[in-house]
């Protein structure tokens, strides 16, 4: 078998040679990734997703083989997965997943035992992409600021569940069009994705499962959004409260989260400690048009939270004051 690494596959592809030769073992493919490209399963048995919020709840959703996750520890030392709690009910206990550690102390022992055929990460895991590869072949997936659905659809690519995949997102699609129907007003208005953490106020180019389904519905980022989703930027940044009037938008959207215990009200609070007074400078929030949604919901791209964000999206539009109204 051989392997082809991340530098290696740039140099073929700026000489213009094609940067799939690899000869795979049977049992295995060639699969091309943010790491380079390597031989993994066709059909993989004993996965292991290396975050619980995007890979492990796309291999849950899709009903693969996944034996470990990335998990987190809550306040009380309980371990959990963030997102497959709330939307499927399961825990490192009732779904015969191992626990394989957190984003910042991975168990890579605990993984080797796990006997895992397929690891699979997001591109920041590959500062130990030698530990992961000891282990099994390891395959790492960056986000796609010009295609958000590439993350997931290469997550099932690689699980080997790819058909699955587009029969789910056919469905997903026709939930998109009745959605349209219901709401024509929203094609080409305005939104800004903000929040307040810290005392700091943040804006979003991306926000996930979310962004992509205002963009499917027909609504467009505000100029600053767009400015940053144009520099390449996947998610946000903090930025300084006084370009606060360039977020006007017909829409203003943030989030709660539900595993912190938010309440709806916390959101509106944490932007009055970044910028006291914000409500009144923004006119979507002082027109009623400022709608907070659950993170667990929003940043995610299972076909399970963007159908939800469809009917949520949908109820609070229809609810709200009309643009112009």
């Amino acid at each position: 078998m051989r392997y082809l690494t991340g530098p290696l596959v740039a140099m073929l592809i700026t000489l213009g040679i094609p940067a799939f030769a690899l000869d795979c073992d049977s049992g295995l493919r060639p699969f091309t990734h943010a790491g380079g490209e390597n031989c993994i399963p066709s059909e993989p048995q004993r996965i292991i997703g290396l975050h619980d919020q995007s890979v492990t709840l796309t291999l849950v959703e899709l009903g693969a083989p996944i034996i470990g996750s990335h998990g987190r520890v809550d306040d009380d030392g309980n371990l959990y997965m963030r997102s497959v709690d709330l939307l499927f009910g399961l825990d490192f206990e009732n779904a015969n997943i191992a626990y394989a550690g957190t984003w910042d102390a991975m168990d890579f022992e605990a993984m080797a035992a796990m006997q895992p055929d397929l690891i699979i990460g997001r591109d920041y895991d590959m500062e130990w992409a030698d530990q992961y590869e000891a282990i099994a072949p390891t395959v790492f997936i960056a986000d796609d600021v010009t295609d958000p659905m590439a993350f997931p659809r290469n997550v099932a690519d690689a699980a080997g569940l790819l058909t699955e995949w587009q029969a789910r997102l056919a469905i997903y699609e026709a939930n998109l069009e009745r959605a349209r129907f219901a709401l024509p007003q929203v094609k080409g208005v305005s939104y800004s994705k903000i929040q307040g953490w810290d005392g700091n106020l943040e804006v979003y180019a991306g926000y996930g499962g979310l962004t992509k389904v205002l963009s499917d519905l027909g609504f467009e980022r505000s100029a600053v959004g767009q400015e940053m989703a144009d520099r390449g930027v996947a998610w946000g940044e903090t930025v300084s409260a006084e370009i606060l009037p360039e977020l006007e938008a017909d829409y203003l959207f943030d989030t709660y989260t539900i595993a912190y215990g938010d309440t709806l009200a916390d959101p509106a609070t944490r932007l009055g400690e970044a910028v006291p007074g914000w409500c009144d400078f923004l006119t979507a929030c002082s027109a009623g048009r400022y709608i907070v949604l659950p993170r667990e919901y929003a940043t995610g791209f299972s076909f399970t939270q963007l159908n939800m964000l469809v009917q949520m999206i949908t109820t609070n539009v229809a609810n709200a004051p009309a643009v112009g109204g």
